[in-house]
C-alpha cells in the first residue's frame, strides 16, 4: 500500500487561492506575466482579510501590506523580480501602490477589473518598469 492520495479519497482541508479568469481572457491582461497573475490572486486573497479586519483608508478603500520579502518568498524569486512584478500590476492598473516613507511598508490598494481602462499596457510603453 502506498501513501498516495487519489482524488476519490476524502481530502484533507486544503487552502485555495482563486485565480480570476479575466486575467487570462481579457485582451488587456494577456501580456501580464504568470507571476503577476499569481501575485494579483494572492493580493485579492489578502484584501479579503483586510476587509474583515477593517483596514480601510479615510475614503473607505481597502488596503493591505505585502512586503517585498514576502513576495520574494511567494514567487521564489529575487528581490528585483518581486519589485518588477508588483510594478507590472501597478502599470496594468490592477493595484495602486502608495509609499509611506520612514521605513514603513507600502500600502497596496487592489483595484477591481471594472476599474481598469481597456488598454494594452505593454504596447502603451507603460508595461514594464523601464517603460
Amino acid at each position: 500500500m502506498t501513501n498516495t492520495i487519489y482524488i476519490h479519497q476524502p481530502e484533507k482541508i486544503i487552502s485555495f487561492t482563486r485565480l480570476p479568469n479575466f486575467l487570462f481572457e481579457a485582451p488587456s491582461f494577456k501580456p501580464l506575466s504568470n507571476e503577476a497573475k499569481v501575485l494579483y490572486a494572492f493580493i485579492l486573497r489578502r484584501a479579503e482579510l483586510s476587509r474583515k479586519n477593517g483596514w480601510e483608508d479615510e475614503y473607505g478603500r481597502i488596503y493591505l501590506y505585502y512586503p517585498i520579502c514576502e513576495v520574494v518568498a511567494l514567487l521564489h524569486c529575487g528581490r528585483q523580480k518581486a519589485v518588477n512584478t508588483l510594478r507590472e500590476l501597478q502599470y496594468a492598473g490592477l493595484v495602486e501602490i502608495q509609499k509611506q516613507g520612514c521605513g514603513k511598508p507600502n500600502r497596496i490598494y487592489p483595484k477591481s477589473y471594472e476599474a481598469v481602462p481597456n488598454t494594452d499596457f505593454k504596447k502603451s510603453g507603460c508595461g514594464t518598469p523601464e517603460g
